[in-house]
């Protein structure tokens, strides 16, 4: 079984709802006992690709819609700003043919 099956089954049956989220460190520990040596940045990408939920609580799968709309407006909250940063960054960088202006 993949690890992500894996996490995705302890999430889905012992992390369902906000209220019974998992912090990512005691995933992790628990990916450690399953899996052995883990990063928190593989996790990461691991449950990135899953259909569960992050919040400042941790990660869990969500039982109600509110849970999801939830989610959907702490990803707008990061996504929004990362957005107006590249915008800045390539206004100043991208000419508008899309080649970077070497000394401009």
């Amino acid at each position: 079984m993949e690890l992500s099956e894996i996490i995705l089954t302890k999430l889905k049956y012992h992390h369902a709802g906000k209220e019974e989220a998992i912090t990512r460190k005691k995933l992790l520990d628990y990916c450690h006992w399953y899996n052995g040596a883990l990063t928190d940045r593989q996790l990461r990408n691991i449950y990135s690709q899953l259909p569960v939920v992050a919040c400042n609580k941790g990660i869990f799968w969500p039982i109600r819609t509110s849970e999801v709309e939830e989610f959907r407006e702490y990803l707008k909250k990061k996504a929004i700003p990362l957005f107006e940063r590249w915008k800045k960054v390539a206004e100043v960088h991208l000419s508008k043919t899309g080649q970077m202006e070497l000394f401009g």
